[in-house]
């Protein structure tokens, strides 16, 4: 049995290998801030060859075996997604804010053959391995410093097959693995990489959840297909943000940043209220010497952008995208060319389009208003981006694509001015929710509310705009006869069922939920009651 360290010849692992051969060993690829330890790109290359020999277990190939994994954002992450990759199997990145009975669902819909666990998670995971009837293997920490050290060989791997899953929140039924390919990753990668001139002399602190494309691609590998470091926090802390940026020292300050509003705003108060007066002057020094700033994953409020701006010296750059094309859109990389309230324009290799109506009402968006200015249509996209398929869903695939091969996202754009900047309007559907980030299912939680032990006789779960979280999670209940029920108690029962942000924070009780002639509730005549000052 051969245990050469050896990697596949796929874009993403040549550069690393590139990197490893060209930069010095000092230069970091990945600080993991939870166990205080730095990796060079030889370092992971190594790693990575060893861990893929670990996995195949004698095998030369997975053949795209679905391997489900779990543990604190940091190295092992990045060390178990690409050893995956390398011996020829799928990454199912598992969330580790979710409960039991949704690592569960992942694990299986995904048809995973193996999870891997750090010791954090061994007990809920030896409950989903044997529920599921698959193996589980548990490393640690220092099972992440491998002895052997040497640049791996590089064999073939087809760039078309699949590489990823991560799951994603439909308007109907459960959520849906979303599959992408290595040439699907490589190309939003490239774009991005492109588009925001990342080099290798950059430094990003990672903060975003590493089951989202965000976290997974923007922030992720897109500094490691560039050479440049990711310094990863464990979990997104406003006081360690702060004071690892104002603690910067020349060769490891960090120059670049990426997350969602609610992040911002989170950082904004704490800058407010939890920083003196010579570490605020100390941190709007720093900030003004980053190279970039994105915000992304929901609508950027205005007044959290001018506040950043004020803090910051760093105008947002914003962009567009989802799980299953990565990134569509992005504001151009020049401060100057920026328009608030745009998404800019598509990043290379992305075709984007908008589809209108030619009959309103009719639901056939089958008229084609790209070319036109300040006209609403719905935006598809086309490219190798574009994801594959969902998981064993051939019709909930299908349905997603036009019959000329256009993805239909769900959300309406519109373009602007001489440029044809677009901007997002929001989804065709009100059934997803945009929280912190998070993309989440009304309808997932609705369904959860009504088998609670809860005395809801009906329920609509709707989205409520607000500054800092983009939209709060409300829930409108018709109550069973005699029964009672307040926020607190709702939110108890419901936190073990569901992860913590899909949990509503706002609780209205109606004698009945407003609804069509199909039976179907009007959900946007819901939202007022939230947001009126009566």
């Amino acid at each position: 049995m051969s245990t050469k360290l050896a990697l596949p010849k796929l874009p993403l692992f040549e550069q690393a290998v590139r990197h490893a051969q060209q930069l010095d060993q000092s230069h970091p690829a990945v600080v993991d801030v939870r166990t205080s330890k730095s990796y060079s790109y030889g370092d992971l290359v190594s790693a990575v060859a060893v861990f893929r020999n670990k996995i195949l277990n004698g095998r030369t190939d997975l053949n795209g075996e679905r391997i489900a994994f779990i543990c604190p954002s940091g190295y092992q992450y990045v060390l178990w997604q690409w050893a995956i990759w390398a011996a020829g199997g799928v990454a199912v990145p598992l969330c580790t804010a979710h409960p039991e009975h949704e690592l569960l669902y992942s694990v299986t819909d995904s048809e995973a053959s193996l999870i891997l666990a750090h010791p954090k998670y061994e007990a809920v995971m030896g409950n989903v391995a044997k529920t599921a009837k698959i193996d589980l293997q548990v490393f640690g920490d220092s099972d992440m410093d491998v002895q052997e050290k040497a640049i791996p060989e590089l064999f073939d791997m087809e760039i078309t097959r699949p590489a990823l899953i991560i799951f994603t929140s439909g308007t109907t039924g459960k959520p849906k693995g979303v599959v992408s390919s290595h040439e699907a990753i490589t190309v939003q990668t490239e774009g991005l990489v492109q588009a925001w001139r990342w080099k290798p002399s950059d430094r990003i602190l990672h903060v975003l959840p590493l089951h989202h494309i965000h976290g997974i691609i923007n922030a992720l590998q897109c500094p490691l297909f560039a050479g440049a470091t990711v310094e990863i926090l464990e979990k997104f802390d406003n006081n360690a943000v702060w004071q690892r940026w104002i603690t910067g020292q020349e060769g490891d300050s960090i120059n670049v940043f990426m997350a969602v509003p609610t992040i911002y705003s989170k950082l904004i108060k704490h800058y407010t209220t939890g920083l003196s007066e010579s570490d605020q002057r100390a941190a709007t020094e720093a900030c003004a010497k980053f190279r970039l700033m994105v915000s992304g994953s929901a609508s950027l409020p205005t007044p959290v952008r001018a506040k950043w701006e004020t803090i910051s010296r760093q105008v947002l750059l914003e962009r567009y995208g989802t799980s299953e094309f990565g990134m569509g859109l992005s504001q151009p990389y020049e401060v100057s060319e920026r328009v608030e309230g745009t998404v800019g324009l598509p990043l290379p290799k992305v075709q984007v389009r908008l589809m209108a109506e030619s009959i309103e009402g009719s639901g056939k968006f089958d008229m084609n208003v790209t070319d036109e200015r300040e006209v609403p249509g719905a935006i598809q996209v086309k490219g190798p981006n574009v994801f594959m398929h969902y998981y064993n869903r051939p019709e909930a695939t299908a349905k997603e694509f036009t019959e000329d091969g256009w993805y239909k996202s769900g959300d309406i754009g519109i373009r602007h001015g001489a440029k044809g900047y677009f901007s997002i309007m929001g989804r065709s559907s009100v059934d997803i929710i945009k929280t912190g980030g998070y993309k989440v299912s009304a309808l997932e939680i609705e369904r959860e509310m009504l088998s609670a032990d809860l005395g809801i006789q009906d329920v609509a779960v709707v989205g409520v705009e607000d500054e800092e979280w983009g939209q709060k999670v409300a829930a409108v209940v018709v109550l069973n006869a005699d029964k009672e029920l307040d926020l607190q108690t709702m939110r108890a029962t419901l936190k073990p069922k569901i992860a913590f942000y899909k949990v509503p924070t706002l609780l209205k009780t109606v004698d009945e939920l407003p609804k069509n002639a199909m039976g179907k509730v009007t959900k946007k005549a819901l939202v007022p009651l939230f947001t009126s000052q009566a």
